[in-house]
């Protein structure tokens, strides 16, 4: 019997909602959109994929999103939502057209793109997704000498050394991280509901880091919800 995937969750609580994007205004861009297995260290199973958006013709990354699954339709729905509704590069907008690489998981989606007007495209490779990719990948190496699983939940160094972050992946979000293009990093934290926290004042990937696991602790104290201290995490 053929596995059957996830269906495309629309409706008030899913991000990707057609009413509210087909009131952003449309604009002349092509966009490219996938998501790229991340390197796994030899003592993990988990398999984490970073989703990217990023506009033609410089590639200016709009999204990045970190999920430690195989993504399903709904990933780069919201991946697209994100993109649209709060890009780190420019403001909000809808592209006239995305292309995407072939992936029997996404076709639910294109459909209700070509219903806000997006055009949509299946190629063979995505370059500028690909540079956005590599540089993520860069950036985690000189914020780390460990593993690059910078939301990790599980065992690694970076779990480790940011309790609170793993913990808000594993269980209540994801996260998003993008350069400003000079202007320093900008990191999210969001959940259903929506943005949890924000921060586009860090000069390095390390401080921008730091200035979510900030966050995100005192998320988790108001909402009355411990998080492990990272000394006990090492133990």
């Amino acid at each position: 019997m053929a596995k059957e995937h996830p269906r495309l969750k629309l409706g008030k609580r899913a991000a990707f909602v057609k009413t509210h994007l087909k009131q952003l205004p449309q604009v002349p861009e092509t966009w490219e959109v996938d998501f790229l297995a991340l390197p796994t260290p030899a003592d993990r199973s988990e398999k984490e994929s970073l989703g990217v958006a990023a506009s033609l013709p410089k590639g200016d990354p709009l999204v990045l999103l970190v999920v430690e699954y195989n993504p399903n339709v709904n990933d780069p729905a919201d991946l697209l939502a994100d993109a649209m509704r709060r890009p780190l590069t420019g403001p909000a907008r809808r592209p006239q057209h995305i292309r995407f690489r072939g992936n029997p998981r996404w076709e639910e989606l294109y459909r209700h793109l070509n219903d806000l007007g997006i055009e949509t495209s299946i190629h063979d490779e995505l370059p500028k997704v690909e540079e956005v990719y590599e540089d993520f990948l860069r950036e985690m190496r000189k914020a780390s000498p460990g593993p690059i699983f910078m939301v990790s939940p599980g065992r690694g160094h970076i779990a480790k050394q940011f309790p609170a972050v793993a913990k808000f992946v594993k269980g209540y979000g994801h996260i998003e991280v993008g350069d400003q293009e000079g202007f320093g990093f900008l990191v999210r934290a969001l959940d259903s509901g929506g943005l949890v926290f924000e921060d586009n004042k860090a000069d390095t990937l390390a401080d921008a880091l730091s200035a979510l696991e900030k966050g995100l602790t005192k998320w988790f104290k108001d909402e009355g919800i411990e998080v492990e201290p990272a000394d006990r995490r090492q133990e």
